[in-house]
Formats: structure tokens, C-alpha cells, sequence
């Protein structure tokens, strides 16, 4: 990573997660507001823990397209949003709605 969110990336020989997710926004960010659903796709051999513990409020509740259990994933910090979903745009309109809108109120 480049530093912007504290904390290391753990290599693993296995892998990690693979597979699509059902996300849930915990918090606004610059997609959208809280309780905003799309749907993406993870794919990893790392693990990424934080440099302090709960530092950070993780931004995503996902669940498994198979299955119940809800985990936690993506870290918003300072207007940067790390993840490692792959956001599947179309599935919900109001995403990349929400990132353009965000972007046109950036100060330039």
C-alpha cells in the first residue's frame, strides 16, 4: 500500500477470499450514504490488519453470496476508501451516481 491507511498487507500462500459479495455501507463515504448496497468481487491472498486496532471504523458489511455470515472489510480514513472488493458498478445505479456527485464537490 502506500501508507494512506496505517497498517500492513500480509502475504499468504493460500488463498484468502475469492468470490462474489453482498455490501453494506457502515458509514458515509464518498460512494454514497450509510445502508448503501451494491454488489462486487474479492479475490486476495492477503490480509491487511491495522497499525492500532479499531483505529479505523471499517466501512462494509459483506456477505457471502452463499450463506448468512456478515464480515467486516474496507477501511475509510481521510477520504480514501481501501478495499478489497471490486465495486460492480451497475449493480446499484446510485454508486457511481454518488462517486460523481462527490467528485464535483472536491475543491480543485
Amino acid at each position: 500500500m502506500a501508507g494512506l491507511i496505517p497498517g500492513t498487507a500480509i502475504m499468504n500462500e493460500k488463498l484468502k477470499a475469492i468470490g462474489y459479495v453482498e455490501v453494506v455501507t457502515r458509514q458515509k463515504t464518498f460512494l454514497g450514504e450509510a445502508g448503501l448496497r451494491f454488489r462486487g468481487h474479492q479475490f486476495r491472498y492477503s490480509n491487511f490488519e491495522l497499525d492500532e486496532p479499531h483505529s479505523i471504523e471499517l466501512a462494509y458489511g459483506l456477505r457471502k453470496r452463499k450463506g448468512n455470515e456478515v464480515s467486516e472489510e474496507g477501511y475509510f480514513h481521510n477520504c480514501v476508501l481501501a478495499s478489497y472488493v471490486h465495486a460492480h458498478w451497475a449493480s446499484n445505479p446510485i454508486l457511481p451516481e454518488g462517486f460523481v456527485r462527490s467528485c464535483l464537490r472536491a475543491p480543485r
